[in-house]
């Protein structure tokens, strides 16, 4: 899930996931389409020269689709002419996070950004090499009440093998696994080494993305799963709850959180920091957009955990600690991903698009893309079972580390 950016109608979030305007400038120079193949097809009348250079960029397209609707040897479905077109076009960009939604699929998409959604509760993530893996199940949901746990790879859903090699590869394993409730769904999984076939049945799951609770007695423990939907209330709620229980530190854990939007990381991170900035985008001339945090911030000992799966979002949030030297980084380094995606909803019929639109920067001017954020004390995960990533972070809370 991407830090995007969300205008209406024109509505943006910010991945991560603006409308594309393209403007047609004018010109001196005009030109008089007429008998010729373009003004056949567009009739006659007086245009500027970049509206000529766009005529002609799209006449061909129009040919081929005039052409195959009358000569083709079978009827064919003229949206679905059109749709493949709009999908090739985002393909060729050869960007995994820039891509197409149907009308229904943009339904989907801000069902998840709600945190309601139809399908059987769990994340999942690409993993390193290819393939899908779930990194997180959620509390009373069809995943836990079918038997799926964090770790199982996914390799196939109703007998259909899916690849997983980008984030437009798993979003089609997401929309394979949601669906209508009461239906089931069945997974092909690893785990162990060992293959399983597991069906649930699909149900509306309602998603807290913050949860809390005091460890110790004294350390508090919030967990972020997405930088989205209800994510500031519940990290809001999070802290005034364990001021009220004056815990001695805090513990943020973006394990496996994916990102979210960049208004919700910036206005999580706001919370924990002191006035500073907290990151910076810049878009493809420059301009620079800075975002900062007010004086206003809970002073408490702070870790927040980090792993390979912490995504975008959650790399903006552990770079803003850890830069203005706010607390301790632990775990593993993180995925690596620095740049933003703008959500575009088309007004006409509810579809969009997604595309990488900006990169951002950490507040001392790094980028993170392909390196990820380095963990101040570096904890590799326990094969025992044991958190020893969470006991680090509760130790170096309590000046043991």
């Amino acid at each position: 899930m991407n830090e995007m950016f969300q205008r209406k109608g024109v509505v943006v979030f910010a991945v991560a996931w603006l409308v594309v305007i393209v403007a047609i400038g004018s010109s001196s120079l005009t030109l008089l389409l007429t008998g010729s193949d373009l003004a056949n097809q567009w009739g006659t009348r007086i245009v500027n020269a970049s509206e000529y250079d766009s005529i002609q960029r799209f006449s061909r397209l129009n040919s081929i689709y005039d052409t195959l609707m009358s000569d083709y040897y079978q009827p064919l479905d003229g949206d679905a002419l059109v749709l493949g077109a709009i999908r090739g076009m985002m393909e060729s960009v050869e960007d995994p996070y820039t891509f197409y939604y149907t009308p229904a699929e943009m339904t989907e998409q801000e069902e998840d950004s709600q945190g309601v959604y139809h399908g059987i509760g769990m994340v999942v993530t690409l993993r390193e090499g290819g393939g899908v893996e779930i990194v997180r199940v959620y509390e009373d949901s069809p995943a836990v009440r079918a038997g799926l746990m964090t770790g199982d790879i996914i390799v196939a859903v109703d007998g259909e093998s899916i690849a997983g090699d980008s984030a437009k590869d798993l979003n089609s394993v997401v929309s394979l696994i949601k669906g209508l409730d009461g239906t089931d769904v069945t997974l092909t999984v690893l785990r162990a080494g060992a293959e399983m076939q597991i069906t649930a049945t699909r149900g509306v799951v309602n998603l807290e993305y913050a949860q809390f609770e005091i460890l110790d007695g004294h350390i508090g423990y919030i967990t972020i799963s997405q930088f989205t939907g209800n994510a500031v209330d519940g990290v809001k709620r999070a802290v005034d709850a364990l001021k009220a229980a004056k815990v001695d530190g805090v513990i943020v854990d973006v394990r496996d959180d994916p990102g979210g939007m960049l208004d919700e990381v910036v206005e999580i991170a706001d919370l924990f920091l002191p006035e500073c900035m907290i990151v910076y985008m810049e878009d493809r001339a420059g301009t620079r957009t800075n975002f900062y945090s007010d004086s206003k911030y809970w002073d408490v000992p702070m870790a927040v955990l980090v792993n390979g799966g912490s995504a975008s979002a959650s790399e903006i949030f552990a770079a803003a600690i850890k830069e203005n030297e706010r607390g301790i980084i632990v775990g593993e380094t993180t995925f690596g991903k620095g740049i933003v995606q703008t959500l575009m909803t088309f007004s006409q019929d509810g579809a969009g698009m997604q595309y990488t639109s900006a990169s951002y920067f950490t507040p001392d001017g790094n980028s993170i893309h392909g390196i990820g954020v380095e963990p101040d004390l570096v904890v590799q995960p326990d094969e025992t079972g044991e958190d020893a990533q969470l006991q680090a972070a509760i130790d170096a809370l309590k000046g043991e580390e």
